[in-house]
């Protein structure tokens, strides 16, 4: 327990003052009580019920000095420091996702549901850099903010599916999203790594003008191409239920390719679950940053419960 305003808590010094001028007044007027036996001595009971209103003030004022106070349930964080990378993570949750041409552990997944798994394993891995994630369909929002609480970021993560930003492809727009995150930070490698399946067929940015916006903030860009090109197959709901159909899916890597080496970064293709994997030893081979954690406190008031 902690207090909001400590410094009240000098004032309960008075009471003792108090407590001494009750007791030299007492004693200068002796209690005097009549009874039907006169000359009788007063008993306990006349004492106590003398001495207990007073005893009651003193309580009740010492009581309201706390409440002034404001005691307070909670937590405090200390600022610390160590060394790590700010990296946001733009997925692609477009309907192309769900394509069914990777596996985890011999079982057929979609694409996000493979990204998903090797994307939380990545983000418990890396507990000394702040992560966040962007998510693009026909738009782009940050789904979480860079932050250390890996825990909040892998809920996130869970939280991803497929068709929940649109059915297009924002590439330019999630680019730009991630730069402005980035920007302002004085982290000496900041990183986009941007995941996706297709071609830009959406969104306001061009993905070539958001790459010189990341290159003026010495942002780096890395790019996967994740799945398989041509014919894969997909599941599609009708109304007689969900039926599994081959559709064309088309990657454009030559746009990956550009925008991971215009920013120093570098593109991976992503045809199988273990190539997701590779991307992992080039990050760890960059500089690391002294990251602050700055203190805060998360308290709840309690003095109410006093107060009554």
């Amino acid at each position: 327990m902690t207090f909001a305003s400590p410094e009240f808590l000098y004032l309960w010094l008075l009471l003792p003052l108090l407590v001494f001028l009750f007791l030299y007044k007492a004693k200068q007027s002796s209690l005097e009580v009549s009874t039907v036996n006169h000359g009788k001595m007063a008993s306990f009971f006349d004492y106590v019920g003398y001495y207990m209103p007073h005893i009651i003030r003193l309580i009740v004022l010492a009581v309201l000095i706390f409440v002034i106070a404001r005691p307070q349930l909670g937590k405090s964080f200390t600022e610390n420091k160590h060394y790590g990378l700010d990296i946001l993570f733009a997925i692609d949750t477009s309907e192309s996702m769900s394509a069914l041409d990777l596996s985890l552990n011999g079982k057929r997944v979609d694409r996000l549901a493979a990204l998903k798994y090797l994307l939380k394993d990545f983000v418990i891995k890396r507990d000394k850099d702040r992560l966040g994630l962007i998510v693009f369909g026909e738009e782009a929002f940050t789904q979480c903010p860079l932050t250390l609480d890996h825990g909040a970021v892998l809920t996130m993560i869970d939280n991803l599916k497929i068709g929940m930003v649109g059915k297009a492809t924002a590439i330019g727009s999630a680019i730009a999203l991630a730069v402005k995150r980035l920007k302002d930070l004085e982290a000496k490698s900041k990183i986009i790594i941007l995941m996706t399946d297709g071609q830009n067929t959406a969104g306001d940015i061009d993905p070539l003008t958001a790459i010189e916006l990341a290159k003026s903030y010495d942002v780096k860009v890395y790019t996967v191409g994740v799945g398989k090109e041509g014919e894969v197959p997909m599941q599609v709901q009708t109304p007689q239920g969900p039926v599994m159909v081959k559709q064309m899916t088309q990657i454009d890597e030559e746009l990956l390719i550009d925008l991971a080496e215009s920013t120093g970064g570098q593109y991976y293709r992503a045809q199988t679950s273990e190539d997701l994997k590779k991307i992992y030893d080039n990050i760890d081979k960059l500089e690391k940053t002294e990251i602050k954690i700055k203190k805060y406190n998360s308290f709840i008031d309690i003095y109410q419960n006093f107060l009554w």
